[in-house]
């Protein structure tokens, strides 16, 4: 077997094979430069494999196989061009001026304007413009054997300049480009493997993100399902309690001044104003208890809707500020100690936290007033990365199993014996859990309370 031989079935085994192997990555992945380099590599591979059938005549190529190899250098290109990702509307420019020059090679073939080696030559523009298309794709996906395309597709212009310096017989110039269309379509078909598998890997990736978004949205979902339900809940109870708050809080006191009223209409018809005076007492007393239950109502409900306006607070002087605000507007307990520990400064909205303290000092003063020697302490501490603040009396205390009760609204364990509406620690328990804190209550009977709330530290 001469060696023209060999290189002839050396080009139609390899060129064939690769053929098979795009069109296999075709079926598998539809991508459109692999149906171009497996119909390229199957026209090459028709060339090598009816090699002397399709000898040149003289100087001038065989007929068929320029009409088959032309069209095959064409769709390589194509197939390139596609591959390494040119932007369409540079790669229709590209197609179009391709096809022209392949269309021209094949008039000037036909009419014998060119010859086996004007042809070669062609063929070698062709490459050297791959080349560069490898060049420009070693930029965008460096690592990925493009160099080694380029080297291979320079080799076959330094071999045509060998062949027309008369270093190389013209007819092995035929067999010559074996070797970089070997290399390119070796080297795209691993290339777009890995591709292939990066994409995969990464539409894996994208899904688990996805999946683990959508996990995380459902357990979030649920979170705020079941805020929404304790949320719904406490306002049916709240309702509940305001129901019950105006059919006994606040019809009592109307139901009172409407009696008054008449006994004091009766006496003034009698002339008593002595009565007149202690019966309209008595509306004043009833009206100033109403007009304190509608407050406390619209307080309640305002919390809910108030803006935060989160601010740093050093709260030692903010509780000291709200205690001698407290005793200008109440005389009567301006006598009774409270001391003050080292208080942190934290994160809250002063005019929330303002009413917290307030409602909390006002309870522990009240329900501390009757004892022997009345003490109230205010202090907090650290705990998992927050301040815990709590107020503290030695008052008359309740059972701890009554404690949750205390924050509900209208809810009061001591009757009538104490003034209020029971509303004072509702509104406290909002204002705290707006901050991302709770509240808690530890205390006994006869032994005083403690009320502790939690508030993120100030950083």
């Amino acid at each position: 077997m001469q060696m023209t031989e060999v290189y002839a079935l050396a080009g139609a085994l390899t060129t064939g094979m690769l053929s098979v192997l795009h069109f296999l990555v075709w079926r598998r992945q539809r991508e459109p430069w692999s149906a171009y380099f497996a119909l390229s590599y199957l026209l090459i591979g028709v060339v090598y494999a009816f090699d002397q059938q399709l000898q040149p005549v003289g100087d001038r190529s065989n007929l068929v196989a320029r009409t088959i190899a032309v069209p095959a250098v064409l769709l390589f290109t194509l197939g390139l061009v596609q591959y390494v990702g040119v932007p369409q509307r540079a790669a229709r420019r590209i197609a179009a001026v391709a096809s022209a020059v392949a269309l021209a090679l094949l008039v000037m073939g036909h009419t014998g304007q060119v010859g086996r080696l004007g042809m070669f030559t062609g063929f070698a523009g062709f490459l050297t413009f791959h080349g560069l298309l490898a060049l420009w794709a070693m930029r965008r996906e460096p690592g990925r054997g493009h160099s080694l395309v380029f080297l291979a597709m320079m080799l076959y212009p330094a071999v045509l300049v060998a062949a027309w310096q008369g270093l190389i017989d013209v007819p092995l110039l035929r067999y010559a480009v074996i070797v970089p269309m070997v290399v390119s379509g070796t080297t795209v078909l691993t290339t777009g493997l890995l591709r292939a598998q990066q994409q995969a890997a990464d539409e894996l990736a994208r899904r688990q993100q996805a999946e683990a978004a959508l996990q995380s949205l459902n357990d979030t979902l649920e979170q705020r399902v079941a805020q929404r339900t304790a949320e719904l809940r406490e306002m049916v109870a709240g309702l509940e309690s305001f129901n019950r708050s105006v059919s006994h809080d606040l019809r009592g006191p109307l139901g009172g001044i409407a009696g008054v009223s008449r006994l004091a209409s009766e006496a003034l018809a009698r002339h008593d104003l002595p009565t007149v005076e202690r019966m309209l007492a008595v509306i004043a007393t009833q009206a100033d208890s109403s007009g304190q239950l509608v407050n406390d109502l619209l307080a309640l409900a305002r919390v809910n809707d108030a803006d935060l306006a989160l601010q740093p607070i050093d709260l030692q002087a903010f509780v000291r500020d709200t205690l001698e605000q407290m005793r200008q507007a109440q005389p009567e307990a301006a006598d009774l100690p409270v001391r003050v520990g080292e208080l942190p400064t934290v994160e809250a909205d002063p005019g929330l936290l303002r009413q917290v303290y307030v409602n909390l000092l006002g309870n522990a003063l009240k329900f501390s007033r009757e004892g022997a020697a009345p003490q109230v302490e205010v202090g907090a501490f650290e705990r998992d990365g927050e301040q815990v603040c709590f107020v503290r009396d030695n008052g008359v205390g309740f059972d701890a199993d009554e404690a949750e009760r205390l924050f509900q609204p209208f809810q009061r364990l001591h009757g009538q014996r104490f003034p209020g509406h029971g509303v004072g620690l509702s509104i406290v328990k909002r204002i705290v859990e707006r901050h991302g804190g709770r509240l808690w209550a530890q205390a006994k009977r006869h032994q005083g309370a403690t009320f502790y709330f939690s508030l993120p530290s100030h950083h």
